[in-house]
């Protein structure tokens, strides 16, 4: 066969076989940039992305970290339980103090002293403020936080386990 192939290509004339080269030469190419160049830079520019939207991020991470760590230094100490309420009552009142409301999607009990609950598109640092403030006034402690990064900047969706 490819005794074949030789035979027409030397059957071919000169300007025949001249265009014939410059025909694989341009299919070469075509297919090296289909095939090879352009996944490879599609590729690296998808990972770039990725990239920035990580550090950045980590970025939004560390400061709501700095953040959490300022709050917490700035509690007194002080704690007023309010042991004869539910606690989700004092979470109610809390909330509704923190002007939170607007943003609660659900508030549930969890045995006796313990609750859930679940913020939607919440603002980040009215959340902290708020966490702070219950922790110091009422002895409510969150026991854990699941917090992912909302769809405007600084907000936050949060599903929060609170003990007493």
């Amino acid at each position: 066969m490819f005794d074949q192939i030789k035979n027409w290509h030397l059957s071919l004339t000169a300007r025949d076989r001249m265009m014939l080269h410059f025909m694989v030469a341009i299919v070469s190419l075509t297919l090296f940039y289909l095939m090879l160049w352009e996944p490879i830079h599609k590729g690296l520019a998808d990972e770039q992305l990725k990239y920035e939207s990580q550090q950045n991020t980590l970025s939004w991470m560390q400061q709501a970290a700095a953040q959490v760590r300022t709050l917490k230094s700035s509690g007194n100490g002080h704690q007023i339980k309010q042991a004869n309420q539910p606690i989700t009552l004092v979470l109610e009142q809390s909330i509704n103090n923190a002007g939170l409301k607007k943003f609660i999607k659900k508030i549930e009990s969890s045995g006796s002293s313990g609750a859930r609950v679940k913020l939607d598109q919440a603002p980040f640092n009215q959340i902290l403020v708020w966490l702070n403030t219950i922790n110091t006034h009422n002895g409510i402690s969150v026991s854990s936080a699941t917090i992912e990064r909302g769809e405007k900047p600084g907000m936050v969706n949060a599903k929060l386990s609170f003990t007493r």
